[in-house]
Formats: C-alpha cells, sequence, structure tokens
C-alpha cells in the first residue's frame, strides 16, 4: 500500500479559506500540481542521509525536503490516524523551500524544467515543482495520504 504526496500550487488569496476548513473553487492544471509515492520519498532520503551522514534521521539531515513534505508546516484540516491531514505553504514559505531545496541537493532542475516537463513525475521533479511555484509567487497545499 502505497501513501502519496499531493502538492497543489494555489492563489495565495486562497489559504485563508484552506486555513478554515473551506474549500475554494479552484481550476487546477497538471502543471499545478505534483504527486509522488510518499514512501519512495521517505526511503531515499533515509538511505541518501545514512550514506551522506550516518543517520537515518532523514528530517533533521534535510529539513527542506521534510518541510516540502508537510513536516513542521501549519497543519489545515487535521485529522486522527489513516486520515488526511493537509498542510499550506505561503510564497515565502514556497521560495525559502524552493532554495533550501537546492541547497541540500534535491533540485537539479529549474523552474523551467517543470514547464516543459512530461506528466510523468518523480522525486527529481520536485525541487523543480517548488521553483516553478516561486517564480509564479504562489502558495502550495499539499497533503500525505
Amino acid at each position: 500500500m502505497s501513501m502519496w504526496l499531493t502538492l497543489t500550487k494555489i492563489e495565495p488569496s486562497f489559504i485563508e479559506q484552506i486555513v478554515e476548513g473551506r474549500e475554494p473553487l479552484v481550476h487546477v492544471s497538471t502543471e499545478d500540481t505534483y504527486a509522488c509515492d510518499y514512501r519512495i520519498l521517505d526511503a531515499v532520503a533515509e538511505g541518501r542521509a545514512e550514506v551522506e551522514t550516518g543517520a537515518a534521521d532523514w528530517m533533521t539531515v534535510y529539513p527542506w525536503l521534510a518541510r516540502s513534505a508537510g513536516h513542521g508546516c501549519a497543519a489545515v484540516n487535521e485529522h486522527g490516524l489513516g486520515d488526511v491531514s493537509g498542510f499550506v505553504l505561503t510564497p515565502d514559505e514556497v521560495c525559502r523551500v524552493a532554495e533550501g531545496l537546492v541547497t541540500e541537493g534535491w533540485a537539479s532542475k529549474n523552474a523551467a524544467a517543470w514547464a516543459a516537463g512530461s506528466k510523468d513525475r518523480g522525486l527529481e521533479d520536485l525541487g523543480p515543482f517548488f521553483a516553478a511555484a516561486a517564480v509564479e509567487q504562489k502558495a502550495v497545499v499539499g497533503k500525505v495520504n
């Protein structure tokens, strides 16, 4: 069974509605979304952290990757175990995450690569997704379920 990390770029004006638990009517295109198997992200990050630092606690070693997946973010619609908990990143946070992913070595492509990319996304596309959101001055809402 997999767990999916799903991220969507949104206009900053929608943040308040989302935090209040209201679903804004948003038209979302393929370029505005990113999804990957969270368990793969977790396994790759854990393995890389262990090889690079000898520590398997990837969330401490790669705090920007952890933040991009909702760890340490403001939770919205928080539910119990097994339910979806969402999170939101403001445009300022999106910029910091985009820069942090580059610093941690998770972003080998830029925002232009995201726009030109295929519909099939992988872990290597997380950095370009955040770079594109930063350039567009968008917020990001996400969930792991």
